[in-house]
C-alpha cells in the first residue's frame, strides 16, 4: 500500500487552500477504497475521513467515478497532481537510450513500481469497472494508453537496430503489453508470492530475451535480488 504523509490543513492563499483540500480528499479516499472496496466507500465517510464537508468532496470531484479515477492518478505515480506516463524524464531517459537492455531496464524498473503502488487499488477498480460505465470508460482510456506507450517505446527500438531478427514491431508491441502488465504483475506477486524485486528481474530478463536482438542484460540497472 502507499505509504505517504497526509497533506496539512493549508493557511496560505485560497489557491494553496483548495489544492490543499483537494490532495486530502484523495489520500483519504485513496485508503478507503484499499480498505473497503469501491461500493462500500461512500462520500460521507471520504469526507469524514478528509476532515472536510460532503458537499465541498461533491463540489471538489462531481462523482465518486472521477474521485477514483484521480485516486488511481496518483497511486500510479506516488504524487499529486502528476504528468502523463510519458513525459515523465525517466521515459524520455528511456527514449534516449540506444541501447535496448538500458531502454528496457529503465522501463522495467518505473513501470513495476508503479503496479505496486496500483495494486491495492486493483480490486477497488475491477469492481468499479464493472458497475461504472464512467470507470469502465476510463480504464480502457488507461489500458489504450499504455499501448500507445510501448508502441513507440518499440518503435524506438526498432529505429535502432534492437529487435530480434523476424521480430515485427506489431509482435514485439503485443509481447511486452502481455508480459509487462498489471495482471501478470498480481499473477506473480499476489498468486505465487514472488517479491516485487524478483518480479523485477525476471520481467527484465524475459523481455530481454523476447524482444532483443543481442540480449545482454544490464546488471547495474536491474539487479537480481532473488538470488
Amino acid at each position: 500500500m502507499l505509504r505517504f504523509t497526509m497533506t496539512a490543513v493549508n493557511r496560505g492563499t485560497r489557491s494553496d487552500r483548495a489544492k490543499a483540500t483537494r490532495r486530502r480528499i484523495v489520500e483519504s479516499a485513496y485508503g478507503l477504497f484499499c480498505e473497503l472496496g469501491y461500493p462500500a466507500t461512500t462520500m460521507d465517510a471520504i469526507a469524514e475521513a478528509a476532515g472536510v464537508a460532503v458537499q465541498t468532496v461533491y463540489y471538489v470531484f462531481r462523482t465518486k467515478a472521477q474521485l477514483l479515477r484521480d485516486v488511481v492518478e496518483f497511486a500510479a505515480a506516488g504524487e499529486h497532481d502528476p504528468p502523463p506516463v510519458m513525459s515523465r524524464p525517466w521515459m524520455a531517459q528511456a527514449l534516449a537510450e540506444e541501447s535496448g537492455a538500458r531502454a528496457l531496464a529503465i522501463v522495467v524498473e518505473h513501470g513495476v513500481d508503479i503496479y505496486a503502488r496500483v495494486a491495492p487499488l486493483r480490486p477497488a477498480v475491477q469492481v468499479a469497472t464493472a458497475q461504472d460505465p464512467e470507470i469502465d470508460a476510463y480504464w480502457r482510456a488507461v489500458t489504450a494508453g499504455r499501448r500507445a506507450g510501448m508502441e513507440r517505446l518499440i518503435e524506438h527500438l526498432a529505429h535502432h537496430d534492437q529487435l530480434a531478427p523476424g521480430l515485427t514491431p506489431q509482435r514485439a508491441a503485443d509481447i511486452l503489453v502481455v508480459v509487462n502488465s498489471h495482471e501478470t504483475f498480481l499473477g506473480l506477486t499476489q498468486e505465487c508470492g514472488w517479491s516485487v524485486a524478483e518480479f523485477k528481474a525476471w520481467l527484465y530478463r524475459t523481455l530481454c530475451l523476447q524482444l532483443l536482438s543481442d540480449p545482454e542484460f544490464d546488471r547495474p540497472l536491474i539487479r537480481d535480488r532473488a538470488t
